[in-house]
């Protein structure tokens, strides 16, 4: 009949898309849906705060404000496409490398087109971005110890304040770290997007530095299993999310523990502990790697080790888990051997933190009922993807008996 959609036909089409493993196809797609997630972005605008004086950006960011804060159903489907859309190109990435159908070349110019899109976005799921922000400010502007002083104690005359969250704490952040936000603050010029931008470029180096140092220490493996690596890390959506959009300084302190994990299989200790000692001083974790000292090389201990500390830090402290923590143990899960057969592990964590957000951005708060929601959402794709690798092994080693 005409007009009469052949569900067969899609599904052929599908299956030879997939098989095709076309490296333009992939780039098209990650263009379109990284534009959109950066455009998605300014949609979480907070209400208080004005991006720019200029008049037709006044018009153009309340428009954006408007489907974040008042349709919020329309934004909440609109962010769950935009993942969804995002996984099925970090799944199609990967089976084009396992095909052998993407260079090194062209993975790094796909990570850096990714960079290039997506660095300059709004950081949407970060409140505390505004807080290393306001540190740079304490130190040069009004030149006080930010671990002296609240944001509030500026209330009058500083009007930060009025989309600002935390005011009431002093600063929870490394001295390393603020010593790293000066800079954007000063090649500002006193523009806050300037500011916004230069700080938000700051981070998505260590993105990159993060990246690069995952394929110098694969380096002596097949070009497969290297390319694989980087790309679970510098392609994966919780990963791009959390350091290129929402901006976290975890991504920093990932960056310098890996190139840490480099200089020291290359045998240079001293630079390897000043290095480490500054992925310490930024996100004390990372001290959890220090047996890597005495251990003989073996790329499972960093992942192991980092799981062991994330899981300690949220049992002693009594901490949910939050999405930017998977930056701790992502990029050390890239230098597992033959971590493409885990990928199922990869994808049900990944996902499962990212929908952390979703009750969120429906509901506008994280009163009742978000916390049972977010539980549920974070949970459920963690239990389903450890559920379906036990039945992958089992049915693996069934057939291996028989």
């Amino acid at each position: 009949m005409p007009g009469k959609v052949n569900i067969n036909s899609i599904e052929y089409y599908m299956k030879k898309i997939l098989s095709t493993c076309s490296p333009g196809l992939l780039f098209a797609g990650y263009a379109g849906v990284g534009f959109l997630m950066f455009l998605y972005s300014f949609t979480q605008v907070d209400l208080g705060l004005t991006l720019t004086q200029f008049s037709f950006w006044q018009i153009i960011q309340k428009n954006f404000q408007y489907i974040g804060y008042f349709q919020r159903p329309f934004s909440t489907v609109a962010y769950c496409i935009l993942v969804i859309g995002l996984f099925i190109l970090y799944g199609y990435a990967m089976r084009c490398i396992k095909n052998n159908r993407i260079s090194m070349q062209s993975l790094k110019i796909l990570i850096f087109s990714i960079f290039c899109l997506l660095v300059l976005s709004y950081p949407a799921f970060s409140y505390d971005f505004f807080n290393y922000m306001f540190t740079a400010k304490t130190v040069l502007l009004y030149g006080k110890n930010p671990y002296q002083v609240t944001p509030l104690q500026f209330t009058g005359f500083e009007p930060w304040l009025s989309f600002m969250h935390w005011t009431h704490l002093p600063s929870a952040y490394a001295p390393v770290w603020i010593l790293l936000t000066l800079p954007a603050y000063i090649f500002s010029f006193g523009y806050f997007l300037l500011i916004l931008w230069n700080l938000k470029i700051t981070i998505g180096f260590f993105y990159l530095l993060t990246a690069w140092g995952i394929g110098q220490i694969l380096r002596d493996d097949t070009e497969t299993n290297r390319l694989s690596g980087i790309a679970l890390f510098a392609l994966n959506p919780l990963i791009l999310i959390e350091s290129l959009v929402s901006g976290h300084n975890d991504i920093a302190m990932a960056a310098c523990a890996v190139v840490a994990l480099l200089v020291l299989w290359k045998k240079k200790y001293v630079y390897s502990f000043f290095i480490f000692a500054l992925s310490v001083a930024l996100k004390e974790i990372t001290i959890i790697l220090a047996p890597l000292y005495f251990l003989r090389k073996n790329l499972f201990y960093p992942f192991l080790l980092m799981s062991i500390g994330l899981i300690s830090f949220l049992i002693f402290f009594k901490r949910e888990m939050l999405p930017w923590y998977g930056i701790w143990v992502l990029p050390f899960a890239a230098l597992v051997p033959n971590i493409t057969f885990y990928m199922p592990l990869v994808y049900g964590f990944s996902s499962g933190l990212l929908l952390y957000y979703a009750p969120f951005l429906y509901f506008g708060h994280w009163n009742d009922p978000v916390p049972v929601m977010k539980f549920w959402l974070t949970i459920l794709p963690m239990v389903i993807a450890c559920l379906y690798m036990v039945t992958k092994r089992f049915c693996f080693y069934i057939r291996e008996k028989h």
